[in-house]
């Protein structure tokens, strides 16, 4: 990398050289330098390069009375010095990055910011008022000197006059894609940032300061058909949002600007007018903070128009009392004729209907048919509150309802006292809710009931009169209910249907059948756990059965005690199912039942069988050393079967274990011919195969001489 070096100016043989060329270098440079500042501060420059951006701006310029001076004689101050010239033009290299890359917001100068800030002298250099003849528009009086009087610079009401958007805009932002114009100064809000009509205001705000008598004073909106009475005050709203809007971002003039702070503003002008640079645009609030309205009208205008304050406060709207003189309740009796010079006639506009019958009581009115007809819909919706909270006091609606002999549509439903339909409740988990429409209506609004039962809410006197009982049931009472045995009648006054009280004691119920028809099916289902935990004693149970002489219907099947099938009886699935449900009429453990003194009279020996009473060995088919302990039973009978097993078993039991593949339907006499015959005899006795002693046969066979 070459090295810059000195040296040379210090060698007198080298130094003429040296300076030579340095001087060249210098001058080279100084021309490119003036090259550039030159061509940059062209009209060409501006408009093709530097603000490309700003497409409509630049179309504005060239159409404008301006389109020959050059964008620096604006925009530079005058007689600026090089050291500001060098700064303005280091600033706008930093715009250079920000085009280039699309960060840029159109409009650009979007507050007129450069119109604000110039000075006066920036027009005067080229203006002489002194001289000029000035030709305002028609109807028009503009008194300049008063205006430079205070520093009023010509660009702070004409802020576009040399870029004046009076043509479609096509230049978009490059982030919301859309076009946007700038303020224009020359118009009636712009002048009221000083002029105003309210005391104290900077300047006049009287019509003929500005205007000729020739003038047409009225603007064309004022002038359409339905500008009066609803046009006036859709524009005033509108134009009333918008200024407050405006207000409230505080982005016009100076930061906090506001329009009283002028006065004050124009005062200090006026001790530094003779400051060339002083401005007062840097101090205006912005033009859409100035409400339109008032540029003609004061808000007294307003006010002896309408007889009250406009626009209506809030205060005036939901006074805290109906009886304030300054709400509308009090003041649509005095003046109710003001109230319809806007709002018409309520009958046929129905304005007041809208809000008090409507979005008062969230209830959306139909002007097509009278309140009368609407508003039982309107009560059953919302409820009575909204009404005498708002309005009314509820002795209203009981004299209108007693006047006209009326009573609720409400009141005319078939199941309006008691529910048609019996609910479904279940002790301690659902309980039983209100079904009757004047229930479910007194837990939505008790309020509408206290206007013709009275107050007390569902234990007034006109409800207790019917219920007998504290309403709603206290949760004591719901658990705590026995007395309803002795006074069915006030409970069945609302709880109509039968078996109420299975209805929710006993699961499985019916709601037609009487619960001692199904209790049994309930029981065997469900068990009895639940029965015996929450209300009854076990011998509650046997005390009923025994009275009444009743047996199970599960005692009642065909095969419940003895099934001489290889199966086991039902007597015993009922009890392997459900073994504590047995203890209620047989008294012991569930465990020990089948041992118990009732059992075993019957059994005669300990149930359930134990281990090896049928094999020793279960692997092994039956055999004289495999018979196990009923083997021993019957050999210590002396019989072949005893009675006590034949109180359980019958052949074919045995059958199914000793004679293997026989039927069990038919007996084993009839089929052991054709058995053995077919099998041999070698299985029923043997060298330890069988049961049987060879000699066994013969003694049928013999006895019998077959």
């Amino acid at each position: 990398m070459a090295k810059i070096s000195l040296a040379g100016f210090k060698d007198p043989a080298r130094r003429p050289r040296y300076i030579i060329w340095t001087g060249i270098a210098v001058l080279v440079l100084a021309a490119v330098l003036i090259v550039t500042l030159g061509v940059t501060s062209t009209r060409w420059f501006c408009a093709e390069g530097c603000h490309k951006v700003q497409d409509d701006t630049i179309v504005a310029y060239q159409h404008s009375s301006h389109s020959h001076v050059s964008c620096m004689a604006c925009h530079m101050p005058v007689n600026s010095s090089p050291v500001t010239f060098m700064l303005h033009k280091a600033e706008a290299l930093g715009e250079l990055y920000l085009t280039v890359t699309d960060n840029f917001e159109l409009p650009l100068n979007a507050e007129s910011e450069v119109s604000l800030t110039m000075a006066p002298t920036q027009c005067t250099q080229c203006h002489d008022l002194a001289t000029r003849v000035i030709t305002p528009s028609r109807g028009i009086l503009i008194n300049h000197k008063a205006h430079s009087e205070v520093n009023a610079a010509c660009t702070v009401c004409h802020n576009r006059v040399a870029h004046r958007e009076d043509f479609e805009l096509v230049g978009k932002d490059p982030k919301t894609k859309t076009t946007s114009k700038h303020t224009d100064f020359m118009s009636m809000t712009a002048c009221f940032r000083c002029h105003g009509l309210e005391k104290g205001a900077a300047a006049p705000g009287r019509c003929t300061a500005c205007h000729t008598s020739d003038f047409d004073l009225k603007p064309a909106s004022h002038k359409q058909a339905d500008f009066f009475p609803s046009g006036h005050a859709d524009l005033a709203k509108e134009m009333k949002a918008e200024a407050e809007k405006a207000a409230a971002e505080g982005e016009g003039g100076a930061e906090s600007a506001t329009k009283a702070d002028v006065p004050q503003v124009i005062a200090a002008q006026r001790n530094t007018a003779a400051d060339d640079h002083a401005n007062i645009g840097e101090e205006l609030p912005k033009v859409e903070s100035i409400f339109y309205c008032s540029t003609c009208h004061t808000d007294q205008f307003c006010t002896n128009c309408h007889g009250m304050e406009m626009p209506h406060s809030a205060e005036f709207k939901k006074p805290k009392d109906v009886k304030d003189p300054a709400g509308h309740p009090a003041l649509s009796k005095t003046k109710a004729a003001k109230c319809v010079q806007c709002h018409g006639d309520n009958s046929k506009t129905h304005f007041c209907d809208s809000c008090h019958h409507g979005e008062s009581v969230n209830f959306e009115y139909d002007k097509n048919a009278q309140w009368t007809q609407q508003h039982p819909k309107a009560v059953a919706k919302s409820g009575i509150r909204s009404c005498t909270e708002n309005c009314h006091v509820t002795k209203f609606c009981e004299d209108c309802h007693k006047g006209r002999k009326v009573v609720p549509a409400s009141h005319k439903a078939k199941n309006w006292k008691r529910p048609t339909k019996p609910t479904v409740t279940v002790f301690g988990k659902t309980p039983a809710e209100p079904s009757a429409v004047h229930a479910m209506e007194a837990q939505k609004s008790i309020e509408s009931c206290s206007i013709c039962h009275g107050a007390g809410g569902a234990n007034a006197a006109f409800c207790k009169g019917c219920h007998k009982l504290e309403m709603p049931h206290p949760a004591e009472f719901k658990k705590q209910h026995v007395s309803g045995k002795k006074t069915p009648r006030v409970c069945g006054n609302c709880h109509s249907w039968k078996q109420l009280c299975s209805n929710c004691h006993h699961v499985g119920s019916s709601f037609s059948k009487p619960w001692i028809n199904v209790h049994g099916g309930s029981a065997n289902a469900n068990g009895t756990a639940s029965c015996i935990e929450k209300c009854h004693k076990k011998n509650d149970c046997v005390s009923c059965h025994q009275k009444r002489k009743v047996k199970p219907a599960s005692h009642k099947a065909k095969l419940f005690v003895r099934d001489f099938s290889s199966k086991p009886a039902k007597h015993v699935e009922l009890y392997t199912k459900n073994a504590e449900i047995c203890t209620y009429c047989h008294s012991g453990a569930a465990a020990d039942l089948p041992n118990s003194k009732y059992c075993t009279g019957c059994h005669k020996v300990k149930m359930p069988h134990a281990s090896g009473f049928g094999l020793k060995d279960a692997a092994k088919p039956p055999q004289k050393d495999n018979g196990g302990g009923h083997a021993d039973l019957l050999k210590s009978a002396k019989t072949q079967l005893p009675a006590m097993c034949a109180n359980c078993h019958g052949q074919s039991y045995c059958d199914a274990c000793h004679h293997k593949g026989l039927d069990t339907k038919k007996t084993w006499k009839s089929q052991h011919n054709t058995y053995v015959k077919k099998n041999g005899a070698a299985g029923c006795f043997g060298s330890g195969s069988g049961c049987h002693e060879e000699t066994f046969c013969s003694y049928c066979h013999v006895r019998l001489s077959r």
